[in-house]
């Protein structure tokens, strides 16, 4: 017998040993919610940095996730970004608007792929993700009213 086939036997015998349940436990893992409430908190913190620079109230339209939190029984500190609120400062206010649609809108992205996953894995006596508006932040595509 070569190699190949001993090791072939084994990893048979092995896997007859297994019960259902067992086997069910080795192939799903426990869902681990971090990456959503991460994506959650990077979403609220890009909301609350940008609130300011956008008439579409990211605050407002995130407040879903403060909710989703105070479910949990956590509370959300103050998430600004004060740096990056000082940088877009500088810049024209059309710019800035620009710059947190982009960052909203990738942030709102990371959220929703995370929603999915956590709707699909969840135990059922988890509550349901948060709804975040999709609405536009700006009314033209350059942000120009601002």
């Amino acid at each position: 017998m070569t190699l190949k086939t001993a090791i072939f036997a084994v990893a048979i015998c092995l896997f007859c040993q297994l019960t259902p349940a067992s086997a069910q436990e080795a192939a799903a893992p426990a869902y681990d919610p971090k990456p959503f409430l991460d994506s959650m908190v990077a979403l609220r913190t890009t909301a609350e940095t940008c609130d300011p620079f956008l008439a579409g109230g990211p605050n407002a339209r995130t407040e879903a996730v403060t909710a989703f939190f105070t479910t949990l029984k956590q509370t959300l500190p103050g998430l600004a970004d004060v740096e990056t609120q000082k940088s877009l400062n500088i810049f024209v206010s059309s710019q800035a608007a620009l710059l947190c649609r982009d960052k909203l809108d990738a942030a709102v992205a990371g959220y929703r792929s995370q929603a999915a996953t956590y709707a699909e894995s969840k135990p059922g006596d988890w509550p349901d993700p948060p709804a975040v508006s999709s609405a536009p932040w700006c009314s033209t595509e350059n942000c120009l009213e601002f």
